[in-house]
């Protein structure tokens, strides 16, 4: 296996700085696939479970356009008008994603919603899955002028659906990880791993490159 220095990758282009919520959720899973796409520009190795996880994502939220309230979620929704795979950009935050499901109430209260074509965390949401919503909703908040407050995760293999509340200070938490993640980049440096070698499984595909798995 050879070293990073030796996998004659190209480096990160400094003008680089639009980072996406793909980008924070993985940063939330591990810092160095950060390191890995924008800096190494390395694809990672994935299984064709996981490729043909994502086509499955898309095609649930598709069937979500055939119901007709948004009763699904919260019996206040009823009369909600749906939008789905909205791209949003804020230049101010230099962050861009793709929401999977925006509700929009009769009271103008913007609702965002995830899939995910995994098992939750033994009934409750994911840390990167909490903080990829919430970069949804900054998202949100500066591209209708508004302030979510909620959103939701829909864990499709169980079909199960769970309510996070968005508060100021997650918020602000993910404007600080928004400079983290943009100094990894900036830097070029390869950042520890969150998890020790040991449960590390190398599921995030860059097991072929990463230094705690060689």
């Amino acid at each position: 296996m050879r070293k990073l220095k030796d996998q004659n990758l190209p480096t990160s282009d400094i003008s680089e700085t639009s980072i996406s919520v793909t980008d924070l959720k993985h940063y939330f899973y591990c810092p160095r696939i950060i390191y890995f796409e924008k800096v190494l520009h390395a694809k990672p190795n994935l299984g064709s479970q996981q490729i043909g996880s994502g086509e499955q994502h898309e095609e649930y939220v598709k069937k979500e356009n055939r119901r007709k309230d948004a009763i699904y979620y919260s019996a206040d929704f009823v009369g909600a008008s749906k939008m789905f795979f909205v791209p949003l950009h804020s230049h101010r935050l230099k962050l861009s994603g793709t929401v999977d499901l925006i509700i929009r109430t009769r009271d103008n209260e913007y609702v965002p919603v995830d899939y995910k074509n995994i098992m939750s965390n033994h009934g409750k949401i994911w840390s990167d899955h909490k903080y990829q919503l919430t970069a949804y909703a900054l998202l949100i908040d500066e591209s209708f002028d508004t302030c979510v407050r909620r959103g939701f995760i829909n864990y499709i293999p169980e079909e199960k659906v769970i309510g996070l509340e968005i508060t100021r200070s997650m918020k602000v938490f993910v404007k600080r990880v928004l400079g983290d993640v943009e100094k990894i980049i900036r830097e070029e440096r390869l950042p520890p791993i969150k998890v020790s070698r040991k449960k590390c499984t190398g599921g995030c595909g860059f097991k072929f490159l990463c230094p705690e798995q060689t």
